[in-house]
């Protein structure tokens, strides 16, 4: 009977054990992605940022000498896609290739974050203009 409750009590100590670092395992994993989205969202920061830096940047080196240009002060369609174009490649220019990896790997479509930024942005700048007139 004594030996029957040593290898039960031996079978109960492997399988605390097991069951401790099956546990370590996986609170380990859940760390990993608790700092995965960390740094997922600090990558959309800083993408976000540059988008918006572009924008600006844009604004003051191309926007206004459109308008200008034009007779009805407003830009053309063909204007517009080369902005778009220009928005997109300056800010993942700017995109340190860290976070362009991450955000790559993480499924995000940056195309779309970066254009949905840009209008957004410019939104607020035509917003700000027509208040200070």
């Amino acid at each position: 009977m004594e030996l029957l409750m040593n290898y039960g009590l031996q079978v109960a100590a492997t399988l605390l054990i097991t069951l401790i670092g099956v546990l370590g395992t996986y609170l380990t994993m859940q760390l990993g992605k608790n700092a995965n989205l960390k740094n997922i969202n600090d990558a959309q920061k800083e993408l976000i940022r540059a988008a918006k830096i572009t924008v600006g940047e844009l604004q003051q080196t191309m926007v206004s000498q459109l308008k200008a240009a034009n007779s009805d002060g407003k830009l053309t369609p063909q204007e517009i896609a080369t902005l778009r174009a220009k928005l997109l490649d300056k800010t993942v220019e700017k995109l340190s290739a860290p976070a362009y990896g991450l955000l790559a790997a993480a499924s995000v479509d940056v195309e779309a974050l970066i254009l949905g930024v840009g209008e957004s942005w410019i939104e607020r700048i035509k917003q700000q203009s027509a208040i200070e007139e």
